[in-house]
């Protein structure tokens, strides 16, 4: 891979967000990753974090990866969350698959664990062409409820339409077909890119997904069922589903151990 042909809109090298895997809710004891715990950092590409809105416009080293992965090996660190972003294969699918690839094979020469976290932040760039990153486009288009650039964070009233639509399993593409289903189909494509790999640890389901009323942690708990399902299709490694946003304890939406429970899938 031509790591020179690489642009980025900030300094990627080793985001140091030190993160103890087992504060996530695992889903299954499968493979060796389990033997000992791991402990790393969050770490992002370039093709995989494209916003569909808007480019990064500063160089990206060249070699970013192996420099990054080795450091992380020589700070006794074994494992790398993996960020990555559904707009971002909706983008450039050639060079979003051709980078997985890339860091896959590179963590197997390094001995590092990858768990890939199909991630969010503020829900798309649809909805926050600032910053937002997360959900493609087309899953928003031609509806006012969520007009572009209205707020992708908890506190606006389009994400809070856009996420009650999603948990009810609403949205739609011009086709007819189902977030959830084109969800797991672009999962699905992860998990065949990446899990032969050695490296492999496992897949995060959703990053840090919005709850906006007291109902919507039983239909989580449906969602992650779901995803769960449709990915044990493929692997038999880790998967792993993620805490919600906000987290405000004296909030309308119940955020207490019995609703985190909800959150688990049945199987």
């Amino acid at each position: 891979m031509n790591l020179s042909a690489f642009r980025v809109s900030f300094i990627f090298l080793l985001i140091v967000n030190v993160l103890l895997i087992t504060g996530l809710s695992r889903l299954s004891d499968a493979q060796g990753a389990n033997s000992k715990g791991l402990i790393g950092v969050n770490m992002l590409g370039y093709y995989t974090s494209l916003p569909q809105t808007r480019d990064f416009n500063n160089p990206f080293p060249d070699n970013y990866y192996d420099q990054s992965f080795k450091l992380i090996k020589d700070g006794g660190m074994n494992h790398i969350r993996y960020v990555y972003y559904w707009e971002s294969f909706v983008k450039n699918p050639t060079a979003f698959i051709s980078e997985l690839k890339f860091a896959a094979t590179l963590a197997d020469k390094y001995g590092l664990k990858i768990i890939y976290d199909n991630h969010q932040f503020h829900t798309s760039s649809w909805l926050n062409p600032q910053r937002g990153t997360g959900f493609p486009n087309f899953l928003f288009q031609n509806n006012s409820e969520y007009a572009y650039g209205s707020g992708g964070g908890p506190k606006y009233p389009s994400a809070a339409a856009w996420w009650t639509h999603w948990w009810n399993r609403e949205i739609r593409d011009t086709n007819g077909t189902d977030g959830w289903t084109l969800q797991a189909a672009f999962l699905k494509k992860v998990i065949s890119t990446v899990d032969s790999h050695p490296s492999t640890a496992g897949y995060e389901i959703l990053s840090e997904p919005q709850v906006h009323n007291v109902d919507q942690w039983e239909k989580i708990g449906k969602y992650n069922t779901f995803m769960t399902d449709e990915m044990r299709k493929l692997t038999k490694k880790d998967i792993i589903y993620s805490m919600t946003i906000p987290v405000d304890l004296k909030s309308i939406i119940g955020v207490n151990a019995q609703n985190l429970a909800k959150m688990a899938p049945i199987n």
